[in-house]
């Protein structure tokens, strides 16, 4: 997987993933979100996603518990987003999430 000098244990962006059906896409704008709780990681999400060209990609990195939730429920209500993949860190005692967002 290529990414900028990153990956799932390390620093937070990627430039690709993989989809949970084993298709590879390019991610093309990136959202840190760490350290801020519910509900500005949505309210944020949601506001950069909808500045997305279409097919463009979001990642959001975030680490709020309760945001990996929110997020993607705040994402699915707005028509024209995807959800594409949510990864939390396999870290112990890391709660770092990513999830991806694809504006059709």
């Amino acid at each position: 997987m290529a990414n900028e000098g990153s990956n799932l244990s390390g620093m937070p962006f990627h430039t690709q993933q993989t989809d949970d059906e084993g298709q590879v896409f390019t991610v093309t704008h990136h959202l840190d979100v760490r350290g801020h709780t519910c509900p500005i990681p949505a309210l944020r999400t949601i506001k950069e996603c909808l500045a997305l060209g279409p097919g463009h990609v979001l990642e959001v990195v975030g680490d709020w518990p309760g945001s990996k939730l929110e997020v993607p429920y705040a994402v699915t209500g707005q028509p024209g987003l995807e959800v594409l993949r949510i990864i939390e860190s396999e870290q112990a005692g890391d709660e770092t999430w990513w999830i991806y967002v694809r504006r059709g």
